[in-house]
């Protein structure tokens, strides 16, 4: 689900090559981008703030304006209205899963900070805010917060798709790096590439997870490769390849 929630919100953000490329090889690298979401206190109890491991995300990258005031006044509100801050963190953050897959993307926001505001080791809140500066085309920060989502994820339901969120913007991050900075661009698809395997010895059977390593491998120019991958994809039904990807591919492999 937030696989799928991430591609989505991706599809209009204002991320571009930086290198050219061929037209196949723009197909691939935009069917890449779809495919793919401070200092403040950390609340230890309901009102006793004390300071957080690690800052949050949220207003080095100007994602919302902090208000301690505000803040403040919704902690003690949470205080009587969830049972604990581990379960007000958790109904925030599906609220903002919610509000972002409806487009509403400042809500969304609003809602993930206080989600962390209540459980800074929410898995979740990371990886929403990751979904979101990925969509807003802030893909260092993106990968730096589904880098601690996969550090803190406690539900192995979910880990395959996190894994697939981390590897799909590592590999779009790359794709769209110039040719002259081969050793970035390599170091990206590693760990794009670590990321799949990974996604892939949680769920044998993630489709997603194999279609999107089809493609990245694909602008990694390892066709082969690409092609055993969207073979497995197609037997997974995962959803359709973009319009001549699979001709293309087989023409690269018999080259």
């Amino acid at each position: 689900m937030r696989a799928m929630m991430a591609r989505r919100s991706m599809e209009n953000g204002n991320i571009t090559p930086h290198r050219k490329k061929g037209r196949r090889s723009r197909q691939v690298w935009a069917c890449l981008v779809c495919t793919i979401l401070v200092v403040l206190p950390r609340i230890d109890s309901f009102g006793q703030p004390i300071e957080p491991e690690k800052p949050a995300i949220f207003v080095q990258s100007e994602l919302i304006r902090a208000d301690e005031k505000r803040d403040d006044a919704f902690v003690r509100g949470a205080a009587s209205k969830y049972p604990s801050r581990e379960a007000g963190s958790r109904a925030l953050s599906g609220q903002g899963w919610a509000l972002l897959r409806a487009g509403k993307q400042d809500l969304a926001v609003e809602n993930f900070y206080r989600a962390w505001l209540l459980h800074p080791e929410n898995y979740q809140v990371y990886w929403g805010s990751g979904a979101i500066l990925a969509q807003r085309g802030k893909l260092l920060d993106a990968i730096e917060q589904l880098d601690t989502a996969r550090e803190l994820i406690d539900d192995p339901k979910e880990t395959a798709a996190l894994l697939l969120d981390a590897a799909t913007i590592n590999s779009t991050y790359a794709a769209g790096l110039p040719r002259d900075r081969q050793l970035e661009r390599a170091r990206y698809f590693v760990k794009a590439n670590q990321c799949f395997t990974e996604s892939l010895e949680n769920d044998p059977g993630h489709a997603a997870s194999w279609r999107a390593w089809a493609l990245s491998l694909y602008e990694q120019e390892r066709y082969s490769e690409a092609a055993i991958k969207a073979e497995r994809a197609q037997e997974l039904n995962a959803e359709p390849f973009p319009s001549d990807f699979l001709r293309d591919l087989k023409n690269k492999v018999a080259e």
